[in-house]
């Protein structure tokens, strides 16, 4: 089933639950992990808060790097991906990569972008000269991403 409320978190967070979806979620420590990555800069709110809900795992993300365990090897797979297609684009402290599917696409946002940034996007073979602003939040992309698989 879809979703089709508004660009909302906490009530997409409320059509999960309803609609039976499993989200573990991260503990204070582990937040608190999460939040060292982010070289003292904040991280955006929405990202903390779908953290808090299910950082520890969400069925419409199988087959993607995004949890506790994963989250701080992302950006060193990001750069390396980037190496071995020899993209002129890189990674730097104020990009968080925040998920990666399956070695090929990964995506981030920036940490300046306030607390729903955009999210950017990239995909192996591409061949851009730059990165794809995918998404224009990431709560969109949380939802937009939901509704791409089901």
């Amino acid at each position: 089933m879809k979703y089709m409320g508004e660009n909302n978190l906490e009530l997409f967070f409320q059509f999960l639950n309803f609609n039976g979806h499993q989200m573990n979620p991260c503990s204070k420590n582990e937040i608190a992990k999460i939040m060292q990555l982010s070289k003292e800069k904040n991280l955006p709110q929405n990202y903390v808060k779908f953290m808090e809900q299910a950082g520890n795992g969400i069925d419409f993300f199988k087959g993607s790097s995004y949890t506790l365990d994963e989250i701080s090897k992302l950006k060193s797979w990001a750069i390396a991906l980037l190496k071995e297609n020899d993209s002129n684009e890189n990674i730097d402290d104020n990009n968080f990569v925040f998920l990666m599917h399956q070695g090929y696409q990964f995506y981030f946002f920036n940490l300046n972008e306030g607390d729903n940034p955009p999210v950017y996007f990239y995909l192996e073979g591409d061949n851009l000269e730059m990165f794809i602003k995918k998404y224009e939040s990431f709560s969109g992309f949380l939802i937009e991403y939901y509704n791409e698989t089901y």
